[in-house]
């Protein structure tokens, strides 16, 4: 009798195409050990299905672990405009409202997605000393997540001063 071979420090994404699942499985597997091509794994899923918001969430956490953080930010609103899409939402997250992303565990994937983006907006642009930005964007995340579902609170007490600026989120 055979086994079948386990599948090792595999990614749960979610329901993607089988194709954009293995470009991602591949991408998180050599990351670290070449993000050149990890980068390109990850732009060619986004670019085969635009629809797949962890493709954008794999680009987005690693262009971040690089430093990249004009790309980065760029990566983010690209994720945070399909997630709006997919919720059949205006671009302008000012003008969501609760209602708009649901609550706590009833969300669905993509307005989990949608707050997670935004919350990755908002350390980005920290990360490129827009505190104004960031503090609006952190703001409107505690309005729209009030159980702190997408840790905002994080990036507030990095806005505070209350925590170490060098602290990894997304």
């Amino acid at each position: 009798m055979t086994r079948p071979k386990p599948q090792e420090n595999l990614i749960a994404f979610g329901a993607l195409p089988p194709h954009v699942n293995t470009l991602l499985q591949q991408g998180v597997a050599c990351h670290r050990s070449d993000p050149a091509r990890a980068r390109a794994l990850f732009r060619h899923a986004i670019e085969i299905s635009p629809a797949s918001l962890p493709a954008y969430r794999c680009l987005l956490k690693l262009q971040n672990l690089e430093r990249e953080f004009d790309a980065a930010l760029a990566t983010a609103l690209d994720g945070l405009n399909e997630a709006a899409h997919q919720n059949r939402l205006g671009p302008d997250w000012r003008t969501w409202t609760p209602a708009d992303v649901g609550e706590g565990a009833r969300r669905t994937s993509a307005q989990r997605a949608l707050l997670s983006f935004l919350k990755a907006t908002a350390f980005i642009e920290l990360r490129r000393d827009n505190t104004e930005i960031s503090r609006r964007i952190v703001a409107q995340l505690q309005l729209l997540d009030p159980e702190d579902g997408v840790g905002h609170s994080v990036i507030a007490a990095l806005l505070d001063g209350n925590d170490d600026e060098g602290a990894e989120t997304d």
